[in-house]
């Protein structure tokens, strides 16, 4: 191996200490893959646009996701990384030698099966695509991304390693590989095999992912011969536990499954305006609510094992706070801007203008939303933290219920003449076709926030606390989103709307001009307000580039401090 590649695998494998450092770390691996993931869907959008090919693509995607999160769950990183701290070195490696053993024995089965009734099971759910021919394309890409599954739950495994040693370099850069991977398949593959290349792809990336944890783990030890199931109780007991979370898991590939379904019954490309608008969405959401919940678990999980409950409930809602902080302002700024950041980031080749504002109708809805989405990552993770996995499984089952059905009575709704233009009217998509596919994302955004708020209630009645901890941040951040966008939407105003002919360096100029508006205003109504986040936020910028002290960064306390007190 050459010895730059050595070294870079010895400096993502670095250990990193503290929270807060690790939050900075996987917030900017989350913003490099998001923004690779934009640079995939751009391509996608080019090649494609909101088509058809498209909407095949992302059908096929259902069953092995679906497999993924029944059988991948049940090894989750929340689940192993608490057995990996009770073992001693010798026990961690009949531990992990067990679980991929275990694992890769039921992820083959699984996908077997799901491989022989998979002709069924989408002729079930998709009908129209079989009805126009599509059928047995969706089976062969469907049955190629069913390998997916079983490289990402190894990929689970490994990333316990990966995270209880602090691994955090190396655990934010497999996303990363998996969207490179996706991209490969595109430019290469598609060229050479049509979808099934596109497929290939996915495969590709989902093996990247797993095998950049390898190196250090082989060198930890692990995995030095043929894994086998050593200790079968253990596995068991792993299985019993996990199994929750997997259903909690579940059912949101149930809602995608669901609403994807539906989708497919409505004008062509309404999955792809739908994914494309899903996948928007999930930028901020990953850079804030995923970066805080992942980080923040294990200190989460410390504090509860050592019975330090109002340690636990403050880690919470300090985390929570900046949720409210960061989401609030940009799902503001999205409303207002939505159009300007859709034809930005997918708005070139078979992409047209209707694609981009159906798209960025469902993106400005479904961002409505992200506060909550995020604050929903955070409290499940506490609540696997606490060992009280049923509570996410009731809120996931309602909501995927209530989504599902709210979103099929949306669509009949629509079929109202004077409905369905109010919300064209409203979202600024007056005689546009395809605009049933707003049912979808409405649905979403509504079950999101609702779901988001029973989780918050029983987090309430269970620790108590939270609400008044949060009860400013929340207030502040609305605050701030208010200011965002009415400085966002009168600089637009001034430089006037976006059309036809405007060029792609033209939309980029007026969103940045509202852009850099919406963010100045929501920087001075947080210091008007004397929020404490903001100078949290502001006072660990300095230390870092001006090389103050460590004691200025945002006091979230960091996973060192949680174990210092006894192993975690």
């Amino acid at each position: 191996m050459p010895g730059f590649v050595r070294g870079g695998i010895r400096f993502l494998s670095s250990e990193v200490r503290g929270l807060q450092a690790a939050v900075y770390i996987l917030a900017l691996s989350a913003l490099l893959s998001s923004l690779l993931a934009l640079v995939r869907d751009r391509l996608f959008a080019a090649q494609f646009g909101a088509g058809a090919e498209l909407d095949l693509y992302y059908a096929a995607f259902r069953i092995p996701d679906l497999l993924f999160v029944a059988t991948g769950a049940l090894v989750s990183v929340y689940v192993l990384i608490p057995q990996l701290s009770a073992r001693d070195r010798e026990g961690q490696l009949r531990y992990i030698d067990t679980i991929i053993a275990g694992f890769s024995a039921l992820a083959l089965l699984c996908a077997g099966v799901a491989a022989f009734f998979a002709p069924s099971l989408l002729r079930f759910f998709f009908p129209v695509f079989f009805a126009e021919g599509w059928g047995d394309a969706l089976v062969g890409i469907t049955r190629i991304l069913l390998l997916q599954p079983i490289f990402l739950g190894l990929s689970n495994i490994l990333a316990a390693i990966t995270q209880a040693r602090q691994r955090y370099a190396l655990y934010a850069i497999s996303p990363l590989l998996y969207n490179l991977g996706i991209i490969f398949g595109l430019l290469v593959f598609f060229p050479l095999w049509g979808l099934s290349g596109l497929a290939w792809g996915v495969v590709l990336g989902s093996l990247l992912h797993a095998g950049i944890q390898l190196p250090s783990i082989i060198a930890d030890g692990f995995l030095k011969s043929l894994p086998w199931i050593r200790e079968p109780q253990a596995l068991l007991a792993t299985a019993v536990v996990s199994v929750p979370r997997a259903l909690t898991l579940a059912m949101s590939q149930i809602i995608f499954l669901g609403l994807t379904a539906l989708a497919s019954a409505l004008a062509p490309g309404s999955i792809a305006v739908f994914m494309f608008a899903f996948n928007l969405q999930a930028v901020p959401l990953s850079i804030v609510g995923a970066s805080y919940s992942v980080a923040a678990f294990p200190t989460l999980a410390s504090a509860l094992s050592e019975g330090r409950r109002e340690e636990f409930v403050e880690h919470i809602t300090i985390a929570a706070r900046y949720v409210f902080f960061w989401s609030l302002p940009i799902s503001a700024l999205v409303l207002v801007l939505r159009a300007h950041l859709v034809r930005v980031v997918l708005g070139s080749g078979a992409f047209d203008w209707t694609d981009t504002r159906l798209t960025a109708a469902a993106f400005a809805l479904m961002a409505l939303s992200l506060a909550a989405q995020g604050l929903t990552l955070l409290l499940a993770r506490g609540y696997y933290a606490a060992g009280r996995t049923l509570v996410p499984l009731f809120v996931a089952l309602g909501s995927a219920i209530a989504t599902i059905a709210l979103a099929m009575q949306f669509i009949e709704l629509l079929k109202d003449e004077r409905l369905l233009v109010t919300l064209q009217q409203l979202l600024r998509l007056e005689d546009v076709s395809g605009s049933s596919v707003l049912a979808l994302a409405l649905a979403y955004a509504i079950v999101s926030i609702i779901g988001c708020i029973v989780l918050v209630a029983h987090f309430e009645y269970a620790f108590g606390g939270f609400m008044v901890r949060t009860r400013d941040s929340l207030l502040h951040a609305l605050a701030a989103a208010l200011a965002a966008a009415g400085a966002a939407y009168l600089v637009l105003t001034v430089v006037g709307p976006l059309t036809l002919s405007s060029t792609l360096l033209s939309v980029f100029l007026r969103g940045a001009a509202g852009g850099v508006a919406g963010i100045l205003a929501a920087a001075l109504a947080y210091a008007l307000l004397g929020n404490r986040e903001y100078a949290e936020t502001i006072s660990g910028i300095r230390s870092r580039l001006w090389r103050g002290s460590l004691k200025k960064t945002p006091p979230i306390a960091s996973a060192e401090e949680a174990t210092v007190s006894g192993p975690q």
